[in-house]
């Protein structure tokens, strides 16, 4: 039997007072949502050239991506649903985690597949996925879990070295098996920042990014006056390829040169969505780690800072989010997914714009990619599960 307006205004009304009074934080999933369709849209324009090319549609990518976002919504509302405490249940669910973080990659070695000279994916029947993807959320889980049942104890040396000594295994065994240097890196920089933030003397911090600093310094500067050829590291050669992206812009500093060119194509306000021109052949993977400088060309810099306003505005609410939290854990764990979706927005666009060597990183919520897309929904299932709880325990 077909429902009246009467009983569909008055279903309505009830939907949105039970969702409202669990603590829905409508504000944050207006801000996820619309960068997700902003993604949606860019990536069937990056990727509609390649996509007739090679698949014979335009909307092969985008149809595809569509459906790795609806599956992370549907994840993320379930973990909504499910009290984030069961992560940190008991002291052993912690090793746990920790064990199937560091384990995880090495499952590439008998069920990888091989993409783009490197195995970083493992297929089991008719699903596929990064370990990578896996072990962010892992050791988001168990440094938080770490870290809050540490407490004070983290601003000692030896309790900061023992968390680090956690964080170094298992980014070494993704870049080590899984040649996924962009990965491992992201993980250790999460991890990093969540024991720097869970820390109140901040003394050693400053020592050990003063040393970093300078390190870095002393390679840039001897790399860039290195006499390069075909025998130098492939790591070596990017960092040289940064530094001088004119000298190899048939190898190594094709894509930097054509992201380059499509940013300074775009200028001010684009040539218009869907009128990108370096999309076309000339930029290797548009509608992947580059999408940054598809927008700027299509959109130009109003549309790219609009799109780095509405990741400011999303890291802003998860943190205000944990800032409003009783719980440790809770408080550490919506940290670390703040930094993680922080990390890798700012990686990537840093590398579209040269302004670091070139790594391949996506473009949270943007690019195109399942696995990234689908557990970093997860993760945001997880802030809004917190945000839930915190409101109902404030009404308390």
């Amino acid at each position: 039997m077909a429902l009246g307006s009467a009983e569909i205004k008055q279903f309505t009304k009830k939907t949105v007072r039970k969702v409202t009074s669990s603590g829905f934080d409508f504000n944050l999933l207006f801000i996820l949502l619309t960068i997700l369709a902003f993604g949606l849209i860019m990536v069937y324009s990056a990727s509609s050239y390649v996509a007739v090319r090679d698949f014979g549609g335009r909307d092969y990518f985008f149809i595809r991506q569509l459906r790795w976002d609806l599956l992370g919504l549907v994840f993320m509302v379930g973990l909504i649903f499910v009290p984030y405490k069961l992560y940190n249940a008991w002291n052993l669910e912690r090793w746990i985690v920790y064990a199937v973080a560091f384990i995880l990659p090495f499952l590439t070695i008998p069920f990888g597949i091989e993409s783009h000279n490197a195995t970083r994916w493992i297929k089991l029947g008719p699903v596929s996925f990064q370990p990578a993807e896996v072990s962010k959320i892992l050791m988001i889980i168990f440094m938080a879990s770490w870290l809050a049942g540490i407490k004070e104890k983290i601003n000692t040396w030896t309790y900061l070295g023992i968390s680090l000594a956690f964080v170094v295994p298992v980014a070494a065994v993704i870049y080590l098996v899984t040649d996924n240097l962009s990965s491992a890196l992201i993980i250790f920089m999460i991890c990093v920042l969540m024991i720097f933030i869970s820390s109140t003397d901040i003394k050693k911090y400053i020592f050990f990014g003063g040393l970093l600093i300078i390190v870095a310094v002393i390679i840039i500067a001897v790399v860039y006056n290195a006499d390069i050829s075909d025998d130098t590291s492939f790591r070596i050669g990017r960092i040289y390829t940064w530094l001088h992206p004119g000298t190899a812009q048939d190898t190594t500093g094709h894509q930097t040169i054509q992201a380059l060119y499509a940013i300074g194509n775009g200028g001010v306000i684009g040539k218009g969505l869907g009128q990108s021109v370096q999309k076309i052949s000339a930029l290797p993977e548009p509608q992947n780690d580059m999408i940054f400088a598809v927008i700027c060309e299509e959109l130009g810099i109003v549309g790219a800072v609009a799109l780095i306003i509405m990741y400011g505005l999303l890291l802003y609410r998860i943190y205000s989010i944990a800032r409003e939290t009783k719980n440790r854990f809770a408080f550490m764990v919506a940290v670390g997914v703040m930094c993680h979706i922080g990390v890798q927005a700012i990686l990537n666009i840093a590398v579209a714009t040269n302004s670091m060597p070139n790594t391949g990183v996506s473009l949270p919520f943007v690019s195109y990619g399942g696995s990234s897309a689908i557990f970093l929904l997860m993760e945001m299932g997880v802030v809004f599960c917190i945000n839930r709880t915190n409101n109902r325990e404030a009404k308390k």
